[in-house]
């Protein structure tokens, strides 16, 4: 995409002196009809050796008019260009609202009355469109297997089929006798309430930043906190995430690609989204002469764009069309461990074991992080790992026979041993769990409750199956439309230059070839002579669609012709002018200058400047014999 230039900056015209006006005109060259016009007042064509030209040329200082751009998603896109708008962050979003607002739809997919205080949870996935999409059998579902290990509680835990299952058993069938119940037990060790979900939500959504966001190759942070969300992720409504957050080698993906069957989109950008956006000119039109060929015009860039844009004034981007609360639907999916993962339990040895420094063979911290068991560890490691707990429920002899210690004596916080040392005749005595960490133990009873939705002790679910796959809708991305608006105003600022230039296009290709210009360096500033530098882009006689080689041996103004460095009349640096770049020179007023010069070409030039005798002459007349 690229608008038109508009004349306005300085122009070509005829002189008004009637001392130096030029009775037959020539073709002056020029910027063409597009740019403005062509030279007139001049002799154009190929330099005779020895005859003189002459060239009126003028300065404009007709104020540059602004450039307007009103862009939808299309046309931003076109703009910024597919690439472009993919190597461009708009915004950094924080996972963990993602993920909160994730996991709640997950949690009550099937009725919030595992909340309560009570054995059965009374799970109803009728309930929800979220828990329809399980299906009619959805008891027996990955997906409702892993809702019920996020609202496992102290309350309604099932620990059939785990290591605490006897030990529950022994509890249920004396609670006349002991003083606690086994949810009570349970509480009491993990330091919770009797309701509260084994993974509390705050240690999961980390765990699921670190092992499964954090490991994926699209996204850069490490620990899963940051996603970054492109201009063209957001200008194609998220869409994109679904493939680039897709699986990628090992590992799973954090979303599911999208199908036939769903596809992954926000409203972020509403239909209607609109940019109005407001650009001062960054460049001059200016009127000179290429020595060799005749006056012409052409356009310099003043600053290092051809567009100034200022998209942090409120004033010069707007922005509509932009969700006050934006929502994602979107998939995701959990691969488990192909084969359980056992507990490490071998003492001292185990005392050691952990997510830096893994010990033994096939334990939890040699799986691979982005799977579901390890997830469900880093998690309860993360609640845990610093408990310490001791409690007794049953004392003989002023010993105590029944009891659990959590990070006791020399054990390393978390390690948990269970004491049980009751007879119980004529049934043998219940087996309880083998000392271990209490993450660990956690992630046994987890692996059983995700392959025995229904807990009746005969697994639904074969190892290697439990892979649940959620199609969330309106799930919250935790940002606001001024967060998105922030996000829009910095990274197109960032963008400036490369937005400019392709708003403007090869500006260049209608700019003549001038070798100098006459001009002045901001508004109200005293007109000198420029000589063309290496920034002020002319076209090639190839392409000219390429800019041109600046091939000048001796750039500047000279008293003599043999261009010696000692007869330069020029400076890049003069005080009051703000331009460092340009040989300049300040032709003084109602004199007749003469000054040298050598173009591109290497032909030197006697140019003869009759300049008014005024304060600030806008109009010269320049003669220019080829030497």
């Amino acid at each position: 995409m690229a608008i038109t230039l508009m004349a306005g900056c300085a122009q070509i015209v005829g002189a008004d002196w009637d001392s130096y006006r030029i009775g037959a005109g020539g073709d002056g060259g020029g910027a063409g009809d597009d740019a403005g016009g062509s030279g007139s007042g001049g002799q154009g064509g190929d330099t005779t050796l020895g005859e003189p030209r002459f060239f009126s040329i003028r300065i404009d200082d007709e104020q540059v008019p602004t450039t307007e751009l009103t862009l939808d998603k299309k046309k931003t896109l076109d703009l910024v260009g597919d690439d472009g708008a993919a190597q461009l962050t708009l915004l950094d979003l924080d996972t963990e609202r993602l993920l909160r607002s994730a996991l709640d739809q997950i949690q009550n997919a099937c009725g919030a009355s595992w909340r309560n205080d009570a054995v059965d949870p009374r799970y109803d996935c009728s309930l929800t469109l979220l828990g329809e999409s399980f299906g009619a059998e959805w008891r027996t579902s990955p997906e409702f297997a892993f809702l019920r290990l996020l609202t496992m509680t102290p309350a309604n835990a099932d620990m059939t089929g785990t290591s605490l299952d006897e030990l529950k058993r022994f509890f249920d069938s004396n609670s006349g006798v002991l003083s606690r119940d086994f949810a009570s037990i349970l509480a009491e060790a993990l330091g919770a309430s009797r309701t509260d979900p084994f993974l509390p939500a705050d240690e999961l959504i980390r765990a699921l930043q670190h092992q499964s966001l954090g490991t994926h190759p699209a996204i850069p942070d490490m620990d899963g906190q940051k996603l970054p969300i492109s201009l063209h992720d957001a200008l194609n409504n998220l869409t994109p995430l679904s493939e680039k957050l897709g699986a990628s080698g090992d590992h799973p993906g954090v979303l599911v690609r999208d199908d036939g069957t769903f596809t992954t989109k926000s409203d972020l950008l509403r239909p209607d989204f609109e940019m109005h956006i407001v650009a001062e000119s960054g460049l001059r039109r200016v009127m000179g002469v290429d020595l060799s060929r005749g006056g012409g015009d052409m356009f310099v860039q003043e600053g290092d764009a051809p567009l100034r844009f200022d998209f942090n004034d409120a004033e010069k981007l707007r922005i509509t069309g932009v969700a006050e609360s934006p929502i994602i639907d979107l998939r995701i999916a959990l691969r488990e461990v192909p084969s359980s993962v056992p507990s490490c339990t071998e003492t001292p040895a185990c005392h050691g074991n952990s997510p830096d420094a893994p010990v033994g063979d096939g334990t939890i911290w040699k799986a691979s992080p982005f799977l579901l068991e390890p997830i469900v560890a880093k998690a309860a490691y993360l609640a845990y790992s610093d408990r310490e707990f001791t409690s007794c429920y049953w004392r003989s002899s002023g010993e105590c026979a029944l009891g659990v210690d959590i990070g006791q004596g020399d054990d390393p916080l978390g390690w948990t041993v269970f004491n049980f040392d009751l007879s119980t005749p004529p049934d043998r005595p219940p087996r309880v769990p083998n000392a271990q960490f209490l993450w660990e133990l956690i992630t046994e009873v987890a692996q059983v409750a995700v392959h025995d939705p229904t807990g009746d002790g005969d697994p639904e679910i074969t190892e290697g199956d439990a892979q649940p796959v959620y199609a969330l809708h309106g799930v919250g991305l935790g940002i606001t439309a001024e967060d998105v608006t922030t996000g829009f105003r910095q990274a197109l600022q960032s963008r400036a230059r490369e937005i400019a230039e392709n708003v403007v296009g090869r500006y260049w290709e209608k700019n003549a070839a001038l070798d100098f210009f006459y001009s002045r360096s901001a508004p109200g500033a005293a007109p000198h002579l420029y000589f063309v530098a290496e920034s002020d882009l002319r076209p090639s006689d190839q392409s000219p669609t390429v800019p041109r080689d600046y091939t000048y041996r001796n750039p500047g103004f000279y008293r003599s012709p043999d261009l010696g460095e000692g007869n330069k009349v020029s400076a890049k640096e003069i005080d009051g002018v703000d331009d460092k770049i340009h040989e300049k020179f300040r032709l003084p007023p109602g004199e007749t200058t003469t000054l040298f010069m050598q173009d591109d070409e290497a032909a030197i030039f006697e140019v003869h400047f009759h300049v008014p005798d005024e304060e600030d002459p806008v109009e010269i007349i320049a003669e220019v014999v080829r030497l």
